[in-house]
């Protein structure tokens, strides 16, 4: 047997190569489980093993099948391709039970694989290439017996070239046409459609019968011309094999019928994908990374923190004499355990999302995950929902963390607030210094003591002037100091809301979008799979056929 030509592993000029389409194919399989017909599933598992088992059997050797109903003069046309009587023949009945092969040279390793057992050798079959070529008479496709019609549909799913006959009265057999022929689109160039028994009608009727014929088989779908034929008299016997044997020179017919097998896979899972979701937008992104910060009481421990600032500001910046107000209150961050004590970090917060604000993440998510995969079929919607929400309960307990070991500014102290406790506390030592003043000076009034010399700043004396001066100044920078603690408290309520946010979005991208997007990228990939395998080795067949 000659060697058959070597393909490149790449192809050229954007040809998608058998080998190419093998490794499409399989990770097609990969990606399709569970989201296309189980049916769909398991007949491109069947063709992956199919094409491996080919190959390692030997692409030069083309196998060549007559397939046909029963009456159609099947076995007698294969008896005279051979050129001898090997098939049993029947006006009527079925004859053939089981699948026979004659070639001039043995062919075991493909026949083996095909399951073959009755094997024929015959010399001088074809003119040429004939060692490269084996004939099989196959079974009824509608036989009577199951068995026999399960062979018949198994080979015609795996042989290289398939020779369909016909009856002249039976032409348009619906088995033969919507059970096989319709199906097989792709397979242009590897079928080969015969009206048999050709002499049994007369010349005029011939024409019509043919052009009926042919229009039939436009009509499924196929690009094949319909040769007349007859055993008894050998008409259009030799351009049958003259047809075969042009197609076992090329020793493509092999690879032809696999590459049309998988383009039909390939046209299959096209149908089933429908368009691959637009993705999720990025102001959804914002929009979900948003909700799970509310969630997650994001803004509940800025304003926290602000208030923090606040309580912790006034220790500093407000009037010394009314401390004793703070002691009674409680640090806004103590009552949601985000005080750090001892150096410990909590855990969890007192912040956790509630019920009622996770179910407001999921229909948040719901949603734009339905816009996202808008378009595409179920299977992947369903996965891409399940796998969201299935993950917001776990973003809001890593949110949670986040939180509970952010840095909230509590061990900060601005500057100020050391300058206005000093300014607070000179004015206070001044007000009292005043008060005491008064006090003496009442008291050597009272003892009827002579009053020593009040020193008076401008037309007042001193001493109410030191007292009520330091009371006034105290109030003015208690007052500058709320207002102070307010402007710097709206910041640090802005900075936390804003870290926070920021370390929570790579938890949502992660944990929850990241998901969403595998599914969107996996739908992209297996239409871009599906593409492809429609394309394997198209452009080398047009060409052939040109």
């Amino acid at each position: 047997m000659g060697a058959p030509r070597r393909r490149t592993a790449r192809g050229a000029g954007g040809v998608t190569t058998l080998n190419e389409g093998l490794h499409d194919l399989s990770r097609a399989i990969e990606l399709a489980a569970g989201k296309v017909p189980e049916d769909l599933l398991a007949r491109a598992a069947a063709l992956r093993d199919t094409v491996v088992e080919r190959q390692a059997a030997g692409l030069e050797t083309t196998v060549v099948a007559l397939f046909g109903a029963t009456g159609s003069g099947k076995s007698s046309l294969f008896n005279a391709l051979a050129g001898a009587p090997l098939a049993r023949v029947a006006a009527r009945r079925p004859t053939t039970s089981a699948p026979m092969a004659v070639s001039e040279q043995p062919a075991s390793e493909v026949l083996d694989w095909l399951d073959v057992k009755d094997r024929q050798l015959q010399s001088g079959i074809f003119s040429d290439h004939g060692d490269r070529i084996v004939l099989l008479d196959m079974p009824d496709i509608d036989s009577t017996e199951v068995a026999n019609r399960e062979i018949a549909r198994r080979l015609a799913g795996v042989v290289d070239v398939l020779i369909w006959v016909l009856d002249p009265q039976k032409y348009a057999d619906a088995v033969v046409h919507e059970d096989y022929l319709r199906a097989m689109s792709e397979h242009s160039d590897v079928t080969l459609v015969v009206l048999n028994q050709i002499d049994t009608i007369d010349d005029e009727e011939r024409r019509s019968v043919l052009a009926d014929a042919q229009r039939i088989i436009r009509e499924d779908g196929l690009n094949a011309d319909v040769l007349p034929t007859s055993a008894r008299t050998g008409d259009g016997i030799p351009a049958l094999k003259s047809r075969i044997v042009s197609v076992a020179a090329t020793q493509q017919a092999a690879y032809d019928r696999l590459a049309a097998d998988v383009r039909a896979i390939g046209r299959d899972l096209k149908g089933t994908l429908g368009e691959p979701g637009a993705g999720v937008a990025p102001k959804d992104r914002a929009r979900v990374t948003s909700a799970v910060a509310s969630a997650a009481g994001v803004d509940q421990v800025a304003k926290a923190a602000a208030g923090s600032y606040r309580y912790r500001g006034k220790k500093w910046v407000g009037w010394p004499p009314l401390a004793w107000l703070r002691a009674v209150r409680v640090d806004p961050l103590k009552g949601l355990h985000l005080l750090p004590e001892k150096g410990e970090v909590p855990a969890l917060t007192g912040v956790r999302a509630t019920p009622a604000k996770e179910s407001q993440v999921r229909g948040l998510v719901r949603d734009i995950v339905a816009a996202a995969t808008e378009g595409m079929p179920p299977a992947w919607r369903r996965d891409a929902q399940e796998i969201a929400e299935y993950r917001v309960g776990n973003v809001l307990d890593h949110a949670d963390r986040i939180i509970a070991r952010a840095d909230l500014g509590y061990s900060k102290k601005p500057g100020w607030w050391s300058l206005w406790r000093l300014l607070q506390w000179i004015f206070l030592l001044i007000a009292a210094a005043g008060l005491v003043w008064i006090g003496v000076l009442w008291a050597f009034e009272s003892l009827a003591m002579p009053l020593p010399d009040t020193p008076q700043f401008g037309d007042f004396p001193v001493p109410p002037v030191l007292f009520l001066g330091g009371l006034l100044v105290g109030l003015i920078l208690t007052l500058l100091g709320r207002a102070f603690l307010n402007s710097g408290a709206k910041s640090v309520e802005r900075r936390v809301r804003k870290a926070l946010t920021k370390e929570i979005t790579p938890v949502t991208e992660e944990h929850m979008l990241a998901g969403i997007d595998q599914v969107l990228a996996e739908s992209r990939e297996l239409n871009e799979l599906a593409t492809r395998l429609v394309g394997v080795g198209q452009k080398s067949a047009k060409k052939r056929r040109s």
